[in-house]
């Protein structure tokens, strides 16, 4: 395509300059322009067709086929080893619990019956919970029994009895200090301990039918799962009372006899995957990453994590996201609250073994990035190279310019000599065309010199001139027409208008009746044309 554009229009635009009255430095200066443009427009060709300008999207795609990688496997190691040690958890405190009420003479499936046991239990459970919440990379640690401390009371159905500590410290860089503080629970067992409470502290937790705890309780009743494909990973919520939103690891305490007796786990706050998961890359400070449970096409971004220093609208509105068709490479985001749209990568989490209770449930992670900062930063890039290629282009012209007129300086200036007839015996420019257009003027001179002489010998001259007479029965019919023109005074340029031929034929014309009639110059053939007229009897 490129190429008939230019087979058009470069001759197009030459005939034009041709037909122009510049002078030779113009023209020169004309054609290197049109050969610069064409070099340039190839160029340009090229580096569009290699895809130059999509190098800011090719860059965007490796951060977030990197950052995907790298935090694919850091979530899928920190997700798995909290699953690990929360079902060791589970086996350590559902078998210390049973002794507790072996000892009491309590059956596990009675527990509920005797509230009274409920504060040793939890007390001596302390211990190991605050252990296990010192050793992981968790943000808290918990344990809910499937029984109250008052049945009596009108909330008791939906009250269970536990304990919940929170680390303070949600980068969980200080290990030795580590700034613990009780959320439920007995108050006489923070006192115990001794630990802070928190201003969300409550004695006891508040579940309801459908939630963590009670999907947790109903996988694990009756099944003949071992406790390693029992877990559940609770989306993104906040417990009641409390403003944080976390992910709960929810493992059931089975006894030995197989009854459920509650449950416990670890707690994964939402600022701990934030500091944790955070995109880092200066060029996309919007970047994020977000770890939402899939259904279908949709992410359900109301239960999502998220991590980066951009809040996603979808989070706060509790919409979703609904993937689209892949494009150039990245997959496209769609928020049904306000319409954004967001472009990244997306990977599934293995958060469950093969045939778990929960295996059915899908997760995914992804890192996006709004599609107006890409657009934004690929634009940055192409106005960068644009730039550039325009400074080069402005360059190449300045360059074509001083070229161009110290070319032709030596042909002007030996043009204004001849002009000006100082033109020295031996002068020699170096540029063959003007030297033999100097030995051509200085063999025209003399020609005209010999016509000079010939016009003082009228015999001489008669028989040149029957012979010139005699020549023209020898001219073709298109050289005779040519001939006819210049009696008739016409020059060069209007015998080509005429006749709608181009200046090159009537040059091959004149050349040809030339040689026929033997004369050497335009000069000696219009001397030999008057000697006609004269004789014709025409002024």
């Amino acid at each position: 395509m490129f190429t008939s554009i230019s087979s058009r229009i470069l001759p197009e635009k030459i005939r034009l300059f041709r037909e122009t009255r510049l002078s030779l430095h113009w023209h020169s200066f004309a054609y290197f322009i049109l050969f610069l443009l064409a070099v340039m427009s190839g160029i340009f060709l090229i580096l569009f067709s290699t895809g130059v300008f999509a190098v800011g999207l090719r860059e965007c795609q490796v951060f977030l086929k990197n950052e995907l990688e790298h935090i694919t496997v850091d979530v899928t190691r920190e997700f798995s080893t909290l699953s690990v040690e929360g079902v060791a958890l589970a086996e350590h405190l559902a078998e210390q619990i049973e002794k507790r009420l072996k000892a009491a003479g309590v059956n596990p499936s009675g527990l509920k019956d005797h509230p009274h046991l409920l504060e040793p239990i939890l007390s001596e459970s302390a211990d190991r919970l605050l252990m296990a919440l010192e050793k992981s990379k968790s943000s808290g640690v918990f344990l809910i029994l499937d029984a109250t401390v008052n049945p009596a009371l009108p909330t008791a159905e939906n009250s269970r009895a536990g304990l919940f500590f929170k680390n303070m410290e949600p980068n969980v860089i200080n290990l030795t200090f580590p700034a613990f503080r009780f959320l439920r629970g007995s108050a006489a067992i923070a006192r115990q301990k001794p630990l802070n409470l928190l201003p969300q502290w409550q004695m006891e937790f508040q579940v309801t039918p459908g939630d963590f705890f009670f999907t947790t309780m109903n996988a694990a009743a009756g099944s003949n799962l071992p406790l390693s494909r029992l877990y559940y990973w609770n989306p993104c919520s906040a417990l009641a009372s409390n403003c944080e939103k976390a992910m709960l690891l929810c493992v059931p305490l089975i006894t030995s006899d197989g009854t459920v007796i509650g449950v416990c786990g670890f707690e994964v706050s939402a600022m701990l995957f934030k500091l944790k998961n955070t995109p880092n890359n200066p060029t996309y400070t919007r970047a994020f990453t977000i770890l939402a449970p899939l259904y279908g096409d949709i992410l359900d971004a109301s239960k999502a994590m998220y991590a980066g220093n951009y809040h996603a609208v979808p989070s706060q509105s509790g919409g979703i996201l609904s993937i689209m068709a892949p494009a150039k490479g990245l997959s496209n985001y769609l928020a049904s609250a306000d319409g954004s749209v967001y472009s990244g990568l997306h990977q599934k989490i293995n958060l469950y073994p093969k045939n778990s209770a929960f295996s059915g449930d899908e997760w995914v992670l992804a890192v996006l990035i709004p599609v107006q900062d890409i657009t934004a930063i690929v634009r940055q890039y192409n106005r960068r190279f644009l730039l550039l290629f325009f400074a080069l282009f402005i360059f190449s012209i300045v360059t074509a310019l001083l070229i161009s007129r110290r070319s032709v300086a030596p042909v002007v200036g030996a043009l204004e000599m001849v002009k000006e007839r100082k033109v020295p015996d031996n002068m020699r420019s170096n540029i063959q065309e003007i030297d033999d257009l100097i030995a051509f003027l200085t063999a025209q001179d003399a020609a005209s010199g010999d016509l000079a002489g010939l016009s003082q010998d009228p015999v001489k001259t008669s028989a040149l001139f029957d012979a010139f007479v005699n020549n023209i029965k020898t001219l073709s019919p298109a050289e005779r027409a040519v001939f006819n023109l210049y009696m008739e005074g016409y020059t060069a340029q209007e015998i080509a208008k005429i006749l709608c031929l181009s200046i090159n034929t009537i040059k091959t014309h004149n050349k040809r009746i030339y040689t026929k009639l033997n004369v050497s110059s335009r000069k000696e053939l219009m001397v030999y044309v008057r000697m006609m007229q004269e004789k014709n009897g025409k002024t």
